[in-house]
This record gives structure tokens, sequence and C-alpha cells, in this order.
């Protein structure tokens, strides 16, 4: 009886190890894919929408094409005490890393002791792999793998924005929106 549990118990050890593995590989291919967008970003085809209607400041998105395929998106969501910045990468249309962004303003932008140096900011990282979120490193800087509540409802709003995202720029790119002449995008 006890060489059954304890099969059972390395069988399970080792699909769990095997998991591990598997998925720290497919987080190096993420990362590699990321990299290789953003060494190419100024060579793709740029699109622009506005967001205005989202926040009280306003925002855009940009998607950014490689030929007629999408490569990244950014959208820019700007507030008085604050903004936030969402990075989708994307991997033959389907989001393979989301990166998040937030800036909480030490006082509103338009105050005289506004500093964005002193803005605080957090991040929120999500892998995605098949149309399913594998890692999520949330704005507390855990690492999250396990699909609990937290996790699955996070997987949900990632990928409704990814998709909401992806048809506005697929929109605008129909309407031909180029990047605005002159505009020039930092982060």
């Amino acid at each position: 009886m006890k060489t059954g549990s304890l099969l059972t118990f390395l069988c399970l050890l080792s699909q769990t190890l095997f998991s591990q593995d598997h998925t720290a590989e497919i987080v190096k291919d993420i990362r590699g894919k990321y990299q290789e967008i953003n060494a190419n970003r100024a060579a793709y085809r740029k699109v622009w929408a506005d967001r205005m209607d989202e926040t009280t400041e306003g925002g855009e998105v940009i998607g950014y094409f490689q030929k007629d395929t999408v490569m990244l998106i950014e959208e820019y969501l700007y507030a008085e005490g604050g903004k936030s910045c969402t990075s989708i990468y994307y991997d033959h249309g389907a989001p393979a890393f989301i990166f998040l962004q937030m800036y909480k303003y030490n006082v509103p932008f338009y105050d005289s002791a506004f500093n964005m140096s002193l803005s605080e900011i957090t991040t929120d990282r999500s892998y995605f792999y098949k149309g399913k979120m594998i890692r999520w490193i949330n704005p507390q800087n855990r690492v999250l793998a396990e699909r609990d509540k937290a996790f699955v409802e996070n997987e949900k709003g990632a990928l409704s924005l990814a998709k909401e995202l992806y048809n506005d720029i697929l929109l605008a790119d129909v309407r031909h929106k180029p990047l605005p002449a002159g505009r020039v995008k930092t982060k």
C-alpha cells in the first residue's frame, strides 16, 4: 500500500516539475519574441486610434504592423492623477504577453509641484500560451501560476482588453489612420 502511494506521489511530482519546466520554456520563448518585436519597432507600420471616451483626459492606441500582421498594440490612458500604459505583444494574432504600467502622480499633472520622477509606478505582467494565461506577475510583484479565482478574473479581463484593442486597431487600419505626423511616442 505504501509503495502505491509513493508511486502516485512521485508521478504527481514529476508531472508538476515537467509542467514548471515547460512553462519556463514557453516564457523564455515569449521573452525572445518580446525582444524581437521591440528591436523591430521602428520598421513597423504604425496605426493610431483615439480613446477619448475612456478617461477624463483621454487616451490613444497605437498599433504596430508587420505588413498586415499586428505585432504590438500600445494603449495610453491619461487622467489628472496618473496614467496607464498597456503593451500587448501578439504572436500569430493572439496575445502572448501583456505589460501594464500604472503611474500615480505625486500631484495632479497641472499642479506646479508635479514631478513625473516622483510618480509611483506599478506593473503587471501576463504571459499567454494557446489562449490561456500561464503566468501572471501581479502589481505586488508576486509570480502566480495557479488558476485560482483572481488568476482567472485577470485572464478574462486581459484577454477581453486584448481583443477590444485588436479590433479597434484593425478598424483604424481600415480607415487609414496612420500615426499623426510629428508624433513622437515615448514611454
